[in-house]
């Protein structure tokens, strides 16, 4: 069996993943993951629905293979014979990691998380509207990553808390090599979107922590500057929920869960919230930092 740490967890594993980090700890594991799925879960998956919930059971199926989030503590998956065994992780990185903690009453939002100015907070938005970037460019500037492209939050004693994720970031190719790193020495994780995996250790924050803020980005072409707001009232609920993780994966299937929102809400009012958006075209990079850093200070 292998032994890691990530998302602040104990995980135990009967297949080897190489972004978490390894740990030989003696104690029980927070989260078993399992290479193989039941022949019961694949014949519902396969006979009536492509995604299921009973209870605190979620299993679904996709075009790579079968996934099972099952009480908060375990994961099992199945690549179809044939398919990629490592594509197959990453939708038990993702989409199942993401169900597991959900069924732990947690929230996850669709960004990354970095520790700057002794302040946590997290880099969400549109798709292409620089998350990776701009996280990248905190990094560079002295940030340490929490989590990559999932952040998972939680309430606790009134306060919404984040825990950390893995020491290991998502760029494409371009991004990598602005950040000096040869993809010939990286291993490919996401074959569709040609992403690679950036090693963090040594600028990685691995403890739970309070969030501060949260930065949602997107892009327009209405002139040349950056646009900056504060947030405030309902639309911090309604922003957050349309930056969900698993927002995409409920619509398509079952709807959003009222839980989720609930949880929005109670977060919404404990967090700072800003929309930055970027003129397209312009490289604005360190524009948009200095935003983040001013609003921080």
């Amino acid at each position: 069996m292998y032994k890691y740490i990530g998302y602040g967890q104990k995980i135990e594993s009967d297949c080897e993943f190489n972004q978490f980090v390894s740990n030989e700890f003696s104690l029980e594991p927070d989260i078993t993951i399992h290479h193989f799925v039941e022949d019961k879960i694949k014949d519902i998956l396969k006979e009536e629905f492509q995604v299921s919930i009973r209870g605190r059971d979620i299993f679904f199926r996709n075009q790579v293979g079968y996934f099972e989030a099952r009480a908060g503590k375990e994961i099992f998956f199945e690549e179809y014979p044939g398919q990629d065994e490592n594509e197959a992780k990453e939708f038990v990185m993702g989409n199942t990691m993401a169900l597991l903690f959900f069924e732990r009453d947690m929230n996850v939002i669709h960004g990354s998380a970095v520790r700057f100015h002794d302040k946590t907070i997290i880099i969400s938005g549109d798709s292409g509207a620089g998350k990776s970037t701009t996280a990248s460019k905190l990094i560079r500037e002295g940030a340490k990553l929490i989590s990559d492209d999932q952040s998972i939050v939680f309430m606790d004693d009134g306060n919404a808390m984040l825990l950390p994720g893995y020491p290991s970031q998502k760029l494409c190719v371009d991004a990598s090599e602005r950040n000096n790193y040869s993809v010939d020495n990286l291993l490919k994780v996401d074959e569709q979107k040609n992403k690679y995996a950036i090693p963090r250790l040594d600028e990685f924050y691995g403890e739970i922590s309070v969030l501060d803020s949260i930065y949602f980005l997107s892009k327009h072409t209405e002139d040349k500057e950056v646009l900056f707001e504060r947030i405030d009232g309902a639309e911090k609920v309604n922003i957050m929920t349309s930056n969900l993780f698993l927002r995409p994966f409920f619509e398509q299937n079952i709807g959003l869960p009222p839980t989720l929102l609930m949880q929005c809400i109670n977060i919404a009012s404990k967090v700072k919230m800003y929309r930055i958006s970027r003129p397209v075209g312009f490289d604005t990079e360190e524009d948009i930092y200095r935003l983040i850093q001013d609003s921080l200070l």
